[in-house]
């Protein structure tokens, strides 16, 4: 059950984002990522999935403050085929931070997620952003996190992933391969 919350929440395929929407989510990302920190972010030179769609969230005067791309893809877990869905991309406005938007956010998107009939989630996030996430539920994953890159499949170790048990338990070791970019 999601709670209601003041804000807006708009979750949309990537292919039917209006224009307007596509100008906002890039003012967003500006604010969020500004040139100076993408030149020293350490994933910068990783090639990234784009999501499937954009959970989009305005404050009630329709201004964008957050957003969460979600992508649902089978992988394997241990050379077992699973569906799981993936969240990325999240961003909320530095005016907008401790605010609620970001929760928000993350209980609307597992409200989808759940009605997707999925296995678990997985996130991967900065390691100073790991206590948020699990105030939000999500558990380290310490397993091999393997994703595709131009090069082949590597492993990924840019950043900590992180699941979330969906409709079944989460594994938090073995073998995960994203048979794809990451999110």
């Amino acid at each position: 059950m999601t709670k209601n919350y003041p804000f807006n929440f708009n979750l949309k395929l990537i292919t039917e984002l209006t224009v307007d929407e596509e100008e906002a989510l890039r003012v967003l990302r500006v604010a969020v990522y500004p040139p100076e920190v993408i030149a020293h972010r350490p994933g910068r030179h990783i090639k990234w999935s784009l999501p499937q769609w954009r959970l989009l969230v305005e404050d009630g005067s329709g201004w964008l403050v957050s957003h969460i791309g979600i992508v649902i893809r089978e992988v394997t877990l241990d050379d077992v085929s699973i569906c799981i869905g993936g969240i990325g991309g999240v961003m909320t406005s530095p005016k907008a931070q401790g605010q609620g938007f970001a929760t928000a956010a993350f209980r609307h998107a597992e409200a989808f997620l759940n009605k997707c009939g999925l296995t678990f989630s997985l996130l991967v996030c900065r390691q100073d952003l790991v206590p948020f996430y699990t105030r939000l539920g999500w558990q380290s994953f310490n397993g091999i996190l393997l994703v595709e890159q131009p090069g082949g499949t590597v492993p990924f170790t840019v950043n900590e992933p992180m699941v979330l048990p969906v409709n079944d338990k989460a594994p938090k070791k073995g073998t995960i391969n994203l048979c794809g970019l990451p999110w």
